[in-house]
């Protein structure tokens, strides 16, 4: 009896004791509420979240406070799975398979076989026109594709611009069977909204020929001063892995655009992660000129009229003349002539693409029918310097 009295006797004193000191801490955290500012929630002021410390009064210079940088707004892509979206793509990518023929160096006639990837960019009646890099079918005298179905068909050679590093392929619907033609589908092409340093990219092709595969990276940089054979371009630099078979296939964006068409020529192998894309914007003038290229009798082909030469690099640096071909002779009666040329010009380009070679200006003037008209753009030696100059040029058949 006397232990049970004791052991209560403890017990009240330990409620009192708790008692006591729940009620100091009343006391203490209220008194430190008083003290304690009420914050300013950070949406109703416009007050920077971060600043630097003041300065004592009268002491400040003018300009010393660093503003801080105000938020943009951020758009959060939700849901967004990679495989489905692969899966929506994949239908507008082929696998490129061109033949070239050359001889060695022991006479012999040899035929290599190069791997490239191409983007279904639209259909015209029976034709299917595939873009893709010039570097994948230069100098094809064979090409096929094969769709991601697995199926395969036979393509022709359209059109080419070696200066942008872009060209045209076509293939026969009718050559097609009824799955396949069911299966594949025209890419939508990015033309509302240019790509930037941040935003995630997918790079879908053939890479190395074992099929079409899909790496996924960011946009690192829009590079406008990317040096390459033909002078400054702009390109898409990406982190995703670009590797050779990937050239002419696409770089998109997560609503399944096309941003891009990518090319391994520009990638070097000393470096990683660094991939580089020509911007889709930028192909699509070129991409619809080469598409117009028409099939004719050869009897029937357009020419200029003109002797012509390669600005070569010394020429440029000696003489101050801008990257294009020199007319140094033009032929009587041609369609030179008639337009308004001169010898000493240098042709730039033929309908907004670019010439640097005499190979190039050829190549363009001879995929036009005779009596078509085409722009040509200058550089003309005046008493002020070299202007640039546009003119329209009806071409003639030749006469020789």
């Amino acid at each position: 009896m006397r232990f049970l009295k004791r052991f209560l006797f403890f017990i009240v004193l330990a409620a009192i004791a708790a008692g006591s000191f729940y009620g100091v801490g009343l006391l203490l955290r209220a008194a430190t509420e008083e003290e304690k500012p009420t914050p300013t929630p950070a949406h109703t002021t416009s007050t920077p979240a971060v600043t630097t410390s003041p300065a004592p009064t009268g002491t400040e210079p003018e300009g010393a406070r660093i503003p801080t940088t105000e938020p943009g707004s951020v758009q959060l892509v939700e849901n967004v799975y990679v495989s489905d979206l692969v899966e929506a793509v994949l239908p507008s990518i082929v696998q490129i398979e061109s033949n070239v023929t050359g001889v060695d160096v022991w006479g012999r006639t040899q035929t290599e076989s190069t791997l490239g990837s191409g983007i279904i960019l639209s259909q015209k009646d029976d034709i299917l026109y595939i873009a893709t890099n010039n570097h994948v079918v230069s100098g094809a005298t064979k090409v096929s594709v094969t769709f991601s179905d697995g199926s395969t068909a036979a393509a022709a050679l359209l059109g080419t611009d070696p200066g942008g590093d872009l060209a045209i392929v076509t293939a026969k619907l009718s050559d097609l069977s009824e799955e396949t033609k069911g299966y594949i589908a025209v890419a939508k092409l990015a033309t509302a909204a240019e790509p930037k340093p941040g935003n995630m990219v997918i790079a879908v092709g053939n890479a190395l020929g074992y099929g079409n595969s899909v790496t996924v990276g960011f946009v690192s940089a829009i590079r406008g001063d990317f040096q390459t054979t033909y002078g400054e371009r702009e390109l898409i630099q990406t982190d995703a892995a670009i590797n050779p078979g990937n050239s002419g296939g696409a770089l998109v964006n997560l609503q399944g655009e096309v941003i891009g068409i990518n090319s391994a020529k520009y990638t070097a192998t000393s470096v990683e992660g660094m991939g580089f894309a020509i911007p889709i914007t930028q192909a699509i003038p070129v991409l619809e000129e080469l598409s117009r290229t028409e099939d004719f009798p050869s009897e029937q082909t357009g020419f200029l009229g003109v002797y012509i030469v390669t600005v070569t690099a010394e020429m440029q640096t000696t003489l101050g003349w801008p990257r294009g071909v020199y007319v140094k002779e033009i032929i009587p009666g041609g369609a030179a002539e008639t337009a308004g040329i001169l010898p000493g010009d240098i042709v730039l380009s033929v309908n907004d693409i670019n010439v640097y070679e005499n190979s190039q200006l050829i190549n363009r003037v001879t995929s036009y029918r005779a009596g078509t008209e085409v722009m040509l753009r200058l550089s003309r030696e005046t008493e002020g310097g070299r202007e640039e100059i546009t003119l329209p040029v009806v071409l003639k058949e030749n006469a020789q």
